[in-house]
């Protein structure tokens, strides 16, 4: 259907020729369908901000094989002041400090900072993008955001308005339509 909108929005005929609204209206829907996520995220935001010491408590929480989501700062080899958002695959469940040590990084917890210790070499915090020493600013948890699927409903809303627009000043086939009599 979003290719249709689309194809019809760039060609600007749907059943009939359209007309400049009714193009508008296609690529609306075509936006809503291709990426339902660009409008929920503005509804409901996708992810909560958790402050970074209650990392033990979200990884010992987090189910198995599912991502810890960080914001982290620091300086890069140049001396560049850098702030990345990073994510590493928690294993089996358990307590959280145990987690984050199989998946490679070591975390110091000192008030409210938090710090990353170490980082195993090779290890899935290393390939997520951790860096030793560096400051963990925040945790992304998921949130309790609808499903972006929702934004299908509108998108197909305004694809069928364009079709009732279109359809009413559709002209009738020649003939009217009438079945010839029988001789």
């Amino acid at each position: 259907v979003a290719c249709l909108a689309f194809a019809a929005a760039t060609m600007g005929w749907f059943q009939t020729r359209s007309r400049w609204y009714e193009t508008a209206i296609l690529l609306v829907a075509v936006l809503l369908l291709f990426r339902p996520d660009l409008f929920m995220d503005q509804l409901h935001p996708p992810y909560e901000t958790r402050p970074a010491k209650d990392i033990y408590a979200i990884a010992t929480q987090l189910p198995a094989d599912y991502p810890l989501i960080l914001v982290i700062k620091g300086a890069n080899v140049e001396g560049d002041d850098i702030r990345k958002t990073v994510s590493v695959q928690l294993g089996k469940p358990g307590e959280g400090r145990a987690r984050l040590s199989t998946a490679g990084a070591t975390l110091t917890v000192l008030g409210d900072e938090v710090r990353i210790g170490t980082v195993r070499f090779g290890s899935r915090a290393r390939r997520g993008g951790f860096e030793q020493g560096w400051v963990v600013e925040e945790i992304k948890v998921e949130s309790s955001a609808p499903s972006p699927h929702w934004m299908y409903i509108p998108g197909y809303l305004l694809v069928g308005l364009v079709a009732f627009l279109q359809r009413r000043r559709m002209r009738p086939a020649a003939g009217g339509g009438a079945m010839p009599a029988a001789v």
